[in-house]
């Protein structure tokens, strides 16, 4: 038996030989025995008119604003249950439900996207909506 790619259960890379997972004790198997498909959620945030306050600020200082921004989206994910965080320029993609399968993948999301939206207290920023981002979450 050759070692998996990565567990099933919990995506930590097996030892070499192993039959069990060391992270999370689960059953290690080929990965080509079989296709698993899980239900996941997809969120995506990002800044609202990002090219208007990049217009109307210094390079360092929109990058300062840019990173803190960004860096607050993933811990709110992590907070809740997120799994791989991809940045995507101005803002974050967020995956739930994988590699860990979540039950309520979806309902974790939404509040993720709440959170990210909230705008933190002293923030320089206002826009006309009382956002700072917009977040949209697809599940299937």
């Amino acid at each position: 038996m050759t070692a998996a790619t990565a567990c099933r259960t919990c995506g930590t890379k097996p030892r070499e030989g192993a039959r069990f997972c060391d992270a999370c004790g689960a059953p290690v198997t080929e990965r080509h025995a079989y296709a698993e498909y899980k239900q996941v959620t997809v969120l995506f945030a990002d800044v609202v008119r990002s090219m208007d306050i990049a217009a109307a600020l210094d390079t360092e200082r929109f990058r300062e604003i840019m990173t803190e921004l960004v860096e607050r989206s993933a811990a709110v994910v992590q907070r809740y249950g997120g799994g791989s965080v991809e940045y995507t320029g101005d803002g974050v993609m967020a995956l739930f439900g994988a590699p860990v399968a979540l039950e309520d993948h979806a309902f974790r999301a939404c509040i993720a996207a709440m959170g990210i939206q909230e705008r933190p207290p002293g923030w320089p920023l206002r826009s006309k909506t009382g956002t700072v981002s917009t977040c949209g979450c697809g599940s299937g």
